[in-house]
C-alpha cells in the first residue's frame, strides 16, 4: 500500500472536507455533482473520486466541463472502491490529494456500492486528521423509492440509512402522489435525516455539503461481502489505444449485474441519429426487455460531442465538453447479458468516418 505522501501529511493540520454521494444506478449522482462543480467558487479547487461498476469510466467524462476549471477528477473503474482486490481507498485518496491539493473532495461510488466500508475507511487511522467527513448524501428516484420490491433490497435500505441527507431527485418526473408517499416514508426514517428534500436535474443547495455527518452503523454489516470480478488479467483502460472502427471491449460482472464497456478510437465519428436510434428505446438490440439497468456514453458525433444517458426507457442526450475518445458502458441484470459482440457490430455500423484531426 502506498504511504501517504508529504503533501498529504502537510495537510493534516487542515482536514479536507469530504462528501460521499450514494444512490442506485440512474438516480442522478453524476448530474448533481456536475451542478455542484459549476457552482463552486472560482478560486476553489475541488477533487472528485469516482468508482464505477464497469471497466470503462464514463462518469469522469460526463463531469468534464473543459478548460482549467479548478476540478481534478480521478476514476477507479471496475469494482468496489474499498475492496482490497481493487485500489485501496486510502491510497486513492492519497493520490488525488497529492495531485490536486483540493479545498473539497467528493467521492461517488458505484450505484451498487455499499457505503459502510467507505465511511469506515474515511474515518480510519490511515486518513485520520486528513479528511473531515461531512454530509453523506443519498439520491433516490421518488417514483420507485417506496416500491415494496425496492424497500426489500438490503443495499438500498443501507444506502438510505447511512445517509445524512436524502434527496428525491427527478422530482419533476414524479406525480404528486409519488412525492407525497416519498415524504411520508422519509419522515418516518429513524434516526431522522439532517435534511430531506427534492431536486430537479440534480440541482442541490451547496450548503447541504457542510451539514455535519452523524455516525450510523449499517443495518446489514455483512452485505459488503459481495462478488465482484475486478477484471484480473484485463488491460487497464488507460493503456488501451483502439484502432479506428475496432473498439476495445471490456466486460465485468458482480453484485447481481453484468456490464460491458467500449473504448473507441478518438478518430471514430458517429452518426448522431443512427446512434440515438440504436441506444434509445426499445433498444439496445439483443438486451431483454426490462433488464437494462444503465446505459451511459460519450460520443463524437457529426455535429459535435454528445453525452447519452439512459435509465430504463428514459433517455437524455446533451452536448458535452469532453474531447477525447468515445466511451460507452451498458449494465444489465445478471443473467440477462446479451452477446456483446452483436451490440458492438451494430455500434461500429453507426460510425460514419474517421477524421484525420480528432
Amino acid at each position: 500500500m502506498k504511504p501517504l505522501g508529504p503533501i498529504v501529511r502537510a495537510m493534516t493540520t487542515r482536514p479536507v472536507p469530504v462528501n460521499l454521494f450514494t444512490g442506485f444506478f440512474g438516480t442522478g449522482k453524476t448530474t448533481a455533482i456536475r451542478n455542484l462543480l459549476a457552482s463552486k467558487g472560482p478560486a476553489e479547487r475541488w477533487a472528485v473520486l469516482i468508482n464505477e461498476f464497469g471497466e470503462v469510466a464514463v462518469d469522469g467524462a460526463a463531469l468534464d466541463v473543459g478548460g482549467d476549471d479548478g476540478v481534478v477528477i480521478q476514476e477507479i473503474p471496475g469494482g468496489c472502491l474499498c475492496c482490497s482486490t481493487n485500489v485501496p481507498l486510502n491510497t486513492a485518496v492519497s493520490d488525488i490529494l497529492d495531485r490536486a491539493r483540493p479545498d473539497r473532495l467528493i467521492i461517488e461510488p458505484t450505484g451498487i456500492g455499499h457505503p459502510a466500508g467507505i465511511i469506515d475507511e474515511l474515518g480510519g487511522d490511515a486518513l485520520k486528521g486528513i479528511l473531515d467527513l461531512r454530509a453523506v448524501i443519498c439520491l433516490v428516484d421518488p417514483r420507485h423509492a417506496t416500491d415494496p420490491r425496492l424497500q426489500e433490497v438490503a443495499l438500498f435500505r443501507d444506502q438510505v440509512h447511512l445517509a445524512d441527507v436524502l434527496i428525491a431527485n427527478k422530482a419533476d418526473l414524479a406525480s404528486a402522489d409519488e412525492l407525497s408517499r416519498f415524504d411520508d416514508w422519509a419522515m418516518e426514517l429513524f434516526p431522522a435525516k439532517l435534511h430531506v428534500g427534492t431536486a430537479v436535474q440534480g440541482a442541490l443547495d451547496p450548503q447541504l455539503l457542510d451539514l455535519g455527518g452523524a455516525a450510523r452503523a449499517p443495518l446489514f454489516p455483512d452485505l459488503h461481502a459481495h462478488d465482484h470480478e475486478h477484471g484480473s488479467g484485463k488491460p487497464s483502460p488507460s493503456d488501451v489505444i483502439p484502432r479506428p472502427g475496432q473498439p476495445t471491449r471490456l466486460e465485468n460482472e458482480g453484485g447481481g449485474y453484468a456490464g460491458c464497456g467500449w473504448i473507441f478510437s478518438a478518430k471514430d465519428m458517429f452518426d448522431r441519429d443512427a446512434l440515438l436510434d440504436l441506444l434509445g428505446p426499445p433498444g439496445p438490440p439483443h438486451v431483454p426487455a426490462g433488464s437494462l439497468a444503465r446505459l451511459k456514453g460519450v460520443f463524437r458525433v457529426n455535429d459535435g460531442w454528445l453525452l447519452i444517458d439512459r435509465v430504463g426507457n428514459e433517455v437524455t442526450a446533451m452536448p458535452i465538453a469532453y474531447r477525447r475518445d468515445s466511451l460507452l458502458e451498458i449494465i444489465v441484470k445478471k443473467g440477462a447479458a446479451p452477446d456483446w459482440r452483436h451490440i458492438e457490430k451494430e455500434l461500429v455500423g453507426t460510425i460514419v468516418s474517421q477524421p484525420a484531426n480528432p
